[in-house]
């Protein structure tokens, strides 16, 4: 593409001043194109590196579910759910435990156990092979 402009730049410039005005506009593309990389590449030093890692809204699961245990032992909840309502309580920290309950009795449950209930399932599980 850019030889294609060079090489339309040149022949512009010879139509309208000769060998002159042909070297004239090789020479004003070439700067144009010199001076574009030059931006191209500052610009992109000046550009910030990536950024810093976020932790994961479940680093402090473990915290989560030892204050849920008295609850868990309380409602008889089995080990599946204080898991999943832990993960719920790390994914809406704002929500109270009673609605969390709610939430898992509705099935709606956390993004990760969403998204384990809709991968399909593996040919080792299948038990008609």
């Amino acid at each position: 593409m850019h030889a294609a402009a060079l090489v339309a730049t040149g022949t512009a410039g010879f139509l309208v001043g000769g060998a002159a005005g042909a070297a004239a506009g090789v020479l004003a593309w070439t700067v144009v194109l010199i001076t574009w990389w030059r931006l191209r590449v500052h610009n992109a030093r000046a550009l910030p590196g990536p950024a810093e890692p976020r932790p994961s809204i479940y680093a402090d699961i473990e915290d989560v579910i030892d204050r849920l245990d008295d609850v868990a032992r309380e409602r008889n909840w089995d080990l599946g759910k204080r898991f999943v309502i832990a993960r719920l309580a790390c994914e809406n920290r704002t929500t109270s435990i009673d609605e969390l309950e709610r939430r898992y009795d509705r099935g709606l449950g956390s993004a990760p156990e969403k998204t384990r209930q809709n991968t399909p399932e593996s040919p080792e599980d299948d038990e008609s092979m």
